[in-house]
């Protein structure tokens, strides 16, 4: 077994909920069998059960701090997109909102291609990569669509040595194939050729 995203040798970690895990022996990923990973109709069906909104206070808090990172650190002009915005684009719409000039794209529900043939100052993903099935793919992806100087957003859940994955909640959503770890992210920021990386409580930060 090889790790999606550094391609380093994995080891089979453990069989939870009838779905096998592989880990990476170097940055120390955690992801699921190729043979386990839902298939395009059941991420789908998934995904449309989400119910998220603007009307949900506790939702636009969780957004909360994404919001409040582009708005410190990009200005109204600067071209941003909002990578798996999800059935319903609420973090874009509180951008546009605010004034940003921000666009969603979303491989299930806002699949706009022309959105993948330019470049932006800033690219969004909340609660995404962890549902990427290629993870290597997808950054490479991400990281060509900035210019020089732009910033990646990301919030996803950690894997963190405290964790005991057996029983932890956060994987048992059957579209969260791969979990990272501050290793994960460091091999990203070296790899992709990304000059920093910022990690905070509530989301990280690449700059190109």
């Amino acid at each position: 077994m090889v790790c999606t995203l550094c391609k380093h040798p994995a080891y089979f970690f453990g069989n939870f909920q009838n779905r096998n895990y592989n880990r990476c022996t170097h940055c120390a990923s955690v992801f699921l069998d190729a043979e386990n990973l839902p298939s395009t109709s059941a991420e789908q069906k998934r995904y449309e059960h989400h119910r998220n909104s603007e009307t949900d206070s506790g939702y636009l808090q969780f957004l909360k701090p994404l919001i409040d990172a582009v708005s410190t650190n990009q200005i109204q002009q600067e071209k941003g997109l909002d990578y798996g915005s999800g059935p319903n684009p609420v973090l874009t719409k509180m951008l546009q909102n605010q004034g940003y000039d921000v666009k969603p794209y979303d491989l299930f529900f806002s699949q706009n291609l022309e959105a993948l043939k330019q470049n932006y100052d800033y690219i969004v993903c909340c609660e995404v990569i962890e549902h990427f099935h290629n993870p290597r793919e997808e950054f490479d992806r991400l990281r060509k669509l900035l210019v020089p100087g732009g910033n990646l957003y990301c919030k996803t859940n950690l894997l963190t040595s405290e964790i005991d994955f057996k029983n932890w909640w956060y994987k048992n959503d059957l579209t969260h194939t791969f979990f990272y770890t501050k290793a994960s992210l460091e091999f990203i920021k070296t790899h992709f050729k990304f000059k920093e990386l910022k990690i905070y409580q509530e989301y990280f930060r690449f700059s190109a």
